[in-house]
């Protein structure tokens, strides 16, 4: 059995127990690795290895094992999805955030929710000062941070005026936008304004520059999606569709994680109100050996979302290319996918994905929205 073995799943020791003998019931031959041997029900990295031939019916085992463990009250729950109720954009007059907030408008108006601008303004700090000179000093700092306080006021009031005049032209009445303002660093203070207002959805628009996502999609955006707990979707100020309503196909790239599940869920929330077509793409990186769980992970994924979303159009695929992010790309021109959606899974993840060795591969996203989801 050892030369034609295969991890079957790697969890617990007491869920490992529990399937092998499930397995064993089912006259399906199994052994454990990685398991300690002096505490072994503290053992949490439990390899399962079976032949084989026996993957597709063990894990149908493992599926309907994990259908028992979820009662029917859960499954009617999970079917619910709220609509989005409150946006919130992150802005810095910039002109990609003006498109942040045209996205963000387009989807307001669909849901009927609520938009809520934000500015985090810096309130400069110098280290060293002549003692002699601190009163003068404090006095002209304290005008200096009033003044930037007031710009940044004018200009976020310029801006609610302006997107309430849209709406005005539109005829739509009862759209509710706030906007507020907050001193101090903008990743830090975007994170509490969101975790205070808890919105649905977070908007932020991203601006190229030298060949590479520049501002906030390097400095802020990055750490915003790391921190976050709600959905980024971030826009680029070349993007070349200005209106949401042009949008028609969204790439979800899945790699089998726990976590698509919930995101998936997440996506049709936010893509319920318009006729937008979905597809779930896995890539393949071993050319050579191609993974035997690849192709059941992804029927498990296919009859899940079948069973859920059969009112969506949603396709499932896999394609085969030793570098992710080149086969989303040719997956994109392919499909004339209009924004990628994906989550993260570690620390660190969007600085290795953007970082410049690898910025020639992703230049292709710097025109298209890139919706994220945080892995809970």
């Amino acid at each position: 059995m050892e030369d034609v073995s295969t991890i079957l799943l790697t969890t617990n020791y007491s869920r490992a127990q529990l399937i092998k003998k499930r397995l064993e019931l089912e006259n399906i031959e199994c052994y454990l690795k990685n398991v300690n041997l002096i505490q072994p029900d503290i053992s949490t990295g439990v390899k399962i290895f079976i032949n084989k031939n026996d993957l597709e019916k063990a894990s149908k085992i493992i599926e309907d094992i994990d259908k028992d463990k979820h009662s029917m009250k859960k499954e009617v729950k999970d079917q619910k999805i709220k609509k989005i109720r409150k946006i919130l954009v992150p802005v810095d007059f910039s002109v990609y955030s003006i498109v942040a907030c045209e996205y963000a408008l387009d989807m307001a108006i669909k849901f009927g929710a609520e938009i809520k601008l934000f500015h985090a303004y810096y309130n400069p700090a110098i280290n060293v000062q002549p003692i002699e000179d601190v009163y003068s000093y404090n006095i002209s700092m304290s005008n200096y941070v009033e003044n930037i306080e007031k710009e940044a006021r004018k200009n976020i009031n310029k801006l609610k005026k302006k997107l309430i005049t849209i709406l005005s032209k539109r005829k739509i009445e009862k759209l509710k936008i706030t906007a507020s303002l907050s001193c101090g660093n903008a990743e830090d203070e975007i994170i509490n304004i969101s975790e205070k207002y808890k919105p649905d959805i977070i908007i932020i628009g991203a601006k190229k520059e030298s060949g590479k996502m520049n501002y906030i999609i390097g400095n802020v955006a990055a750490k915003i999606i790391e921190r976050a707990k709600m959905p980024v979707l971030m826009i680029s100020e070349n993007s070349q569709l200005k209106d949401i309503e042009e949008i028609n196909n969204v790439l979800y790239a899945t790699n089998f994680d726990k976590s698509d599940f919930k995101a998936i869920k997440k996506l049709i929330k936010i893509i319920q109100p318009f006729n937008y077509k979905v597809y779930c793409l896995h890539i393949i990186t071993d050319t050579q050996n191609p993974n035997p769980w690849d192709k059941i992970k992804m029927e498990k994924l296919n009859k899940h979302i079948k069973k859920r979303y059969s009112d969506y159009n949603i396709e499932c695929d896999m394609i085969i290319n030793k570098d992710v992010l080149t086969g989303i790309e040719e997956f994109t021109k392919r499909k004339n996918i209009d924004i990628i959606s994906m989550t993260t899974h570690k620390r660190n993840f969007f600085e290795k994905i953007f970082s410049p060795s690898l910025t020639k591969k992703m230049i292709f996203q710097t025109y298209r929205p890139l919706l994220i989801f945080h892995s809970e």
